[in-house]
């Protein structure tokens, strides 16, 4: 197979940037293409080759990194036509889990290898020792690309064979982070109208993020072993502690989405009879479908 580089890298967004210039740095030949070429210069002044297409891109190299906005634009990139044979893709898109399977089939039908990996970083964390990505699908294909995927970051790492299992693992995890994040905004806001400073707030709620993994740990055990039962803080507590927290936001005219959320779902599961368990009896009323409609 003729190749001008050891890695394409698709797209050069500020993510896609990095992930490039990280290749680069790691003494790998690169060739990169974005839709507008100019991103590509700086790139271009370290080296690296730029195509005037993503089919190009693809041909210039046996592994392609893409980092455009989604699978679908990947797919509408290369276009359906293109042949990947002796090509690994390598697609760092944020998408679901369907996402994954669905652009492997692609790529396998044109003859090309798939790998789906989530990025848990910022663009300046991209090369250093706390960033990196996780890597889903075949074993032998991570072992094979390992020396230079692990260019991304210390962090890096292969969470299985099943293709979709890197954007099961990143949407539930930014379900949490990014719920946490508008949870706090919210928390501020709410301490802020009633005169207590953010900094404040902030300095007082430091303290419980040790409590929360501790609790997190626990909840993990509990949910492995279908135990819900607890002598410490309920669910009964903490529906009651979510009602004070919403009627007292809504005493000072505020609407806190995340507390409101939080109050019907602790109410959820009051009324499920799980009010007397821990917080992680959540976790199989959560899993529960709903039940069908009458027409």
């Amino acid at each position: 197979m003729d190749t001008l580089s050891d890695v394409s890298v698709l797209g050069l967004g500020l993510m896609g940037t990095a992930v490039a210039s990280a290749i680069v740095e790691g003494g790998r030949e690169v060739t990169v293409w974005n839709r507008t070429a100019t991103k590509a210069e700086k790139l271009r002044e370290r080296g690296a080759g730029v195509a005037e297409s993503a089919v190009a891109a693809a041909q210039a190299s046996p592994v392609v990194i893409s980092v455009l906005t989604d699978s679908a634009a990947l797919r509408t990139a290369l276009g359906d036509d293109v042949r990947l044979d002796g090509r690994t893709i390598v697609n760092l898109a944020t998408g679901t889990p369907n996402h994954a399977i669905e652009t492997d089939a692609w790529v396998r039908e044109r003859g090309g290898r798939y790998l789906h990996g989530t990025i848990a970083a910022y663009p300046k964390d991209i090369g250093q020792p706390g960033g990196g990505v996780v890597f889903s699908g075949p074993a032998e294909i991570w072992n094979e690309l390992e020396p230079t995927l692990l260019l991304l970051g210390g962090t890096t790492n292969h969470a299985g064979d099943n293709v979709g299992d890197a954007c099961a693992l990143d949407l539930g995890m930014l379900i949490f982070y990014m719920a946490a994040e508008g949870a706090f905004q919210e928390a501020l806001a709410f301490a802020s109208a009633y005169g207590v400073s953010p900094r404040r707030l902030l300095n007082h709620t430091l303290p419980t993020v040790a409590i929360l993994e501790r609790e997190l740990r626990d909840s993990v055990d509990r949910v492995e072993k279908g135990d819900y039962s607890t002598d410490e803080a309920t669910i009964d507590t903490f529906f009651a502690c979510m009602e004070l927290a919403t009627t007292s936001s809504y005493d000072i005219g505020l609407r806190g989405p995340m507390a409101e959320g939080a109050r019907k779902l602790y109410q959820r599961a009051v009324e499920a009879g799980r009010g007397a368990d821990l917080p992680a009896a959540l976790f199989p009323l959560l899993l529960e479908k709903p039940a069908p409609q009458a027409d």
